[in-house]
C-alpha cells in the first residue's frame, strides 16, 4: 500500500481568535500538498510577564500527534513581553516534541530584518500603554517604531470586529507622520490581510500583517525541509 506524506503546518492561536483560521487558509490555497492543523489556548491566566506553559504543553502534544514540520504560536503577545518568553516556548515545545516552534513576534523580527526594514508604523489593538512598551520591546530587537496608533481593544475577541474602513484610516494617518519603510498591522485579531495589497498601493510603503507573517515564516522553514512539498514562493 502506498503512503502519501502531506506536509504540515501546527497553528496555536488564542481561544478569542477569529482570524488566523481563515487567513491560514487564504494563504494556503497557493501551496499545494500543504496542511494546517489547528488547536487553541486560553486567552486569558497568563502571568503579567510570559506564559502559563501547561495550556501551550497540552496543544503542542496534540499537535504532535498530526506530525506537523513545525508549530506556530500564531498570537504577538510576545512582543509586549519583550520576545524572550517566546524564545523560551519555542524552546519548550521543541524540547517536548522534538517539532521545530515559532512564533508570530519572532517571525516577525525576523522577516523585518531580512527585508532591512528598520523603521516601522505600527498599528496596534491595545492600549496606549501596551503602544508605549512596544517601542521599547521592538527597539531592543534593532526595529524603531517611528509612528504607532493604539486602538485601545483590551477584549480580543472585539478586535476581529474592526471594520476594514477604520484599519484603512488609522494606517493612512500613522503612515503619514512618520515616514516609514513599512507598516505592521499588529495583531492576530484585527483582519489586516485582505487590505495589504491595496494599502501598499495607497501608502506607498510596504504593509506587513501579523496574522500572516508568522504563517508565511512556518512556510519558509517548511520549504527547506520538504523541497518535494511544491511550495509556492511568498
Amino acid at each position: 500500500m502506498m503512503m502519501e506524506h502531506r506536509a504540515a503546518i501546527g497553528v496555536i492561536l488564542p481561544s478569542s481568535n477569529r482570524i488566523v483560521e481563515r487567513v491560514t487558509r487564504s494563504i494556503l490555497e497557493n501551496y499545494p500538498g500543504m496542511d494546517a492543523c489547528f488547536t487553541r489556548v486560553p486567552y486569558a491566566g497568563h502571568p503579567s510577564d510570559g506564559y502559563n506553559l501547561e495550556p501551550f504543553r497540552r496543544a503542542a502534544s496534540m499537535l504532535a500527534e498530526a506530525h506537523p514540520e513545525i508549530i506556530l504560536w500564531n498570537a504577538t503577545r510576545g512582543a509586549l513581553l519583550g520576545f524572550e518568553p517566546d524564545r523560551q516556548l519555542c524552546a519548550m515545545i521543541e524540547s517536548e516534541t522534538g517539532i521545530p516552534a515559532t512564533t508570530t513576534a519572532l517571525a516577525t523580527v525576523t522577516q523585518l530584518r531580512a527585508k532591512d526594514v528598520r523603521r516601522i508604523a505600527l498599528l496596534a489593538q491595545g492600549t496606549e500603554r501596551d503602544g508605549a512598551k512596544l517601542v521599547q520591546t521592538f527597539r531592543a530587537e534593532g526595529i524603531e517604531i517611528v509612528s504607532s496608533a493604539s486602538l485601545g481593544i483590551v477584549d480580543n475577541y472585539e478586535a476581529a470586529r474592526v471594520s476594514a474602513a477604520d484599519i484603512e484610516h488609522a494606517a493612512a494617518q500613522i503612515v503619514r507622520k512618520g515616514e516609514p519603510d513599512a507598516l505592521l498591522v499588529w495583531s492576530t485579531n484585527l483582519a489586516g490581510y485582505p487590505l495589504i495589497d491595496q494599502l501598499s498601493l495607497q501608502l506607498g510603503v510596504r504593509v506587513v500583517d501579523s496574522t500572516a507573517i508568522g504563517t508565511f515564516e512556518a512556510l519558509a522553514r517548511v520549504a527547506q525541509r520538504e523541497p518535494a512539498a511544491a511550495l509556492a514562493q511568498q
